[in-house]
């Protein structure tokens, strides 16, 4: 192989890393030019690096967020979990028959504010803080605040079943959710009650109890 083709390849690889990198929004540290060895110029040519591996086709993004080079929060990658769970057979019917409409199908009232969370919060507090929307003003409860449940006793199994997450998974979620003032949390028997944090709130959240 000539030298102008080992360099052009090189320079067409490299531009190819910025674009991959640029899209996962990483800006990369510009790569070193390439260095040829004499004794290779007539030599056949070393291998070049091989490109990042894309997940598995279905597999989903999945942790906690990561600190990056700008100083902003990015969402965690991890598998998912492979168990499949009632939520797997809700999907296939979305995909089969479309949304069932609220006037039939049900509903959850949620703040319009939730936006902000599934844009910037890790999955795992998206879920578990939606989980809990739904399990308290997802219900109707004449002696609760504006006709609706305000707190609701939810273990962690309740979650891994619910959310399709593992143990990890669901206590790294609600360690987060707590810590940045999304719910509250209370002791109720051998487990907890959890309830969305409103700004009107009069809940009296329980000592923090480490997770």
């Amino acid at each position: 192989m000539s030298r102008k083709k080992r360099t052009d390849d090189a320079a067409a690889f490299e531009k190819l890393m910025w674009e991959r990198q640029y899209l996962g929004g990483r800006f990369p540290e510009p790569a070193p030019e390439p260095v040829e060895s004499p004794a290779s110029a007539d030599g056949p040519a070393a291998p070049e690096p091989s490109a990042p591996q894309e997940p598995p086709h279905g597999a989903e993004s999945f942790g906690e967020e990561t600190l990056d080079g700008q100083g902003t929060y990015r969402r965690g990658r991890g598998k998912r979990s492979d168990k499949v769970t009632g939520l797997h057979i809700v999907l296939q019917s979305i995909k089969r028959d479309g949304f069932p409409h609220p006037a039939t199908g049900g509903f959850v009232m949620v703040p319009r504010v939730l936006k902000a969370l599934l844009s910037l919060e890790p999955v795992a507090v998206i879920q578990v803080v939606f989980e809990i929307c739904e399990q308290t003003v997802g219900w109707a409860d004449h002696q609760g605040k504006h006709g609706r449940r305000e707190w609701a006793r939810l273990p962690l199994r309740h979650f891994e079943l619910a959310c399709g997450m593992t143990t990890q998974q669901v206590l790294r979620g609600l360690k987060r959710a707590i810590q940045q003032g999304y719910i509250l949390r209370r002791p109720r028997l051998d487990s907890f009650e959890y309830a969305i944090r409103w700004t009107d709130a009069t809940q009296q959240s329980a000592p923090e109890v480490s997770l």
